[in-house]
């Protein structure tokens, strides 16, 4: 698997606690994919390059830095708002359009779908992605 294309249509169509196996999460790491996708009713799973789990309860927007998730400083201080500023953002978007989870950003990236067995009415369960680490600025 060489490509984010690659490993994306290798996720598409997984189940729901069923995403990746840890030689995959191995592969992503080393080759310096993100895969990101939602888990349960209130979490942003990170594997692969980035390995993180964050609080998204009803969405939100997470930063991305080459060097990973950015971390918001408690102060708000200008050193963290300059770095946030310059950090690429993803919008985690809560039961919005088709998806209970999906993902939208500027970053190149591919798509892939995560089923569940129980969905929401009329929605299904995830729309994750999969990005280049080593592609973001």
């Amino acid at each position: 698997m060489k490509t984010i294309q690659d490993f994306a249509a290798l996720l598409d169509g997984r189940e729901y606690k069923k995403e990746m196996t840890e030689d995959e999460i191995i592969q992503a790491r080393k080759l310096g994919f993100v895969i990101v996708f939602g888990c349960s009713d209130d979490r942003t799973v990170f594997h692969g390059a980035i390995e993180e789990e964050r609080q998204t309860v009803d969405g939100g927007t997470l930063y991305i830095t080459e060097k990973g998730l950015f971390e918001d400083c408690p102060c708000n201080c200008i050193y963290s708002q300059e770095a946030k500023a310059k950090a690429s953002p993803i919008e985690v978007r809560w039961c919005k359009g088709p998806y209970v989870w999906s993902y939208r950003t500027e970053i190149p990236h591919e798509s892939f779908e995560i089923i569940d067995n129980q969905p929401a009415e009329n929605l299904k369960f995830c729309q994750g992605m999969v990005f280049d680490l080593k592609g973001i600025e």
